[in-house]
């Protein structure tokens, strides 16, 4: 009776969580649980058969970026433009430290609604969906570096946030593939407000303060290697262009971007 009480006095993932952490009654109230409280879709509120929070329907509407999408920074370009760097009208008048974006979506709908389930109320299995999306539609592109990396936190972003989002993903793609994964070769120092909180892009442009250092017993392990540097969303690409620079600075041979998302700005944001 008393785990009936807890159910009910919680929601279904705090339910669920609970259970996790006292194996003892757990053989006992998973199906008590799954009759409760059914795993249902975060967006369309359908049954789900696996553990998951988005269903097959929702999930094939993520809006995906394909070609053509700009060589740069990874944008969708109208139907119909060659990929030509100066028909970006996201990244026309930027330089990049880096070679190439390429993201698996657009930052909008249920993309954006996904990656904020993920940093930010702490769904943190979705990182095995992530790795699978990416692996499904971006293999060739990762198995063409040497080297994964992901992009580091500040030490007060990881304190308050709990985890690296980015390492998560990135090391489970490396689990899945051949691909070497590094995950603590960067030193990020700063504590610059995250770009998904500022409006206009110019502010973007001038809020990268933070400083990336990278530890001097990897250089080693990164000399004249092709680097894949993972990020969750790309906004203007000023943070990932710094990060790109520092790893340069330590005589890597290439470094190219690979992000779920890319945001793009509209009239309200330059």
């Amino acid at each position: 009776m008393s785990v009936i009480l807890i159910c009910i006095d919680e929601d279904v993932h705090s339910a669920r969580q609970y259970c996790k952490m006292n194996n003892s009654i757990v053989d006992i109230s998973r199906p008590l649980i799954n009759i409760l409280f059914p795993n249902r879709c975060s967006f369309c509120g359908r049954i789900l058969e696996k553990r998951s929070c988005i269903c097959r329907r929702c999930l094939s509407s993520i809006e995906l970026i394909e070609q053509p999408f700009c060589p740069g920074c990874g944008a969708p370009l109208p139907a119909g433009l060659t990929t030509d760097e100066n028909s970006c009208n996201q990244c026309r008048d930027l330089t990049f430290h880096y070679n190439k974006n390429e993201s698996l979506g657009v930052f909008n709908g249920k993309l954006r609604e996904l990656i904020h389930l993920y940093k930010f109320n702490r769904r943190r299995s979705l990182y095995r969906l992530f790795a699978e999306l990416l692996l499904k539609h971006k293999m060739q592109y990762i198995m063409d570096h040497d080297i994964l990396i992901s992009m580091p936190l500040s030490r007060s972003r990881y304190s308050e946030r709990g985890f690296n989002q980015s390492h998560l993903i990135a090391r489970e793609i490396s689990k899945r593939t051949a691909i070497t994964f590094y995950g603590n070769v960067i030193i990020r120092k700063g504590n610059a407000q995250p770009q998904s909180k500022i409006t206009t892009r110019k502010e973007r442009l001038s809020n990268v303060t933070d400083l990336f250092i990278i530890k001097r017993r990897w250089r080693e392990f990164l000399y004249k290697k092709n680097i894949l540097l993972f990020d969750d969303v790309l906004t203007t690409g000023a943070t990932a262009s710094e990060c790109a620079h520092s790893l340069f600075n330590a005589k890597v041979r290439n470094v190219d971007i690979l992000t779920l998302a890319r945001a793009l700005r509209g009239p309200s944001t330059v």
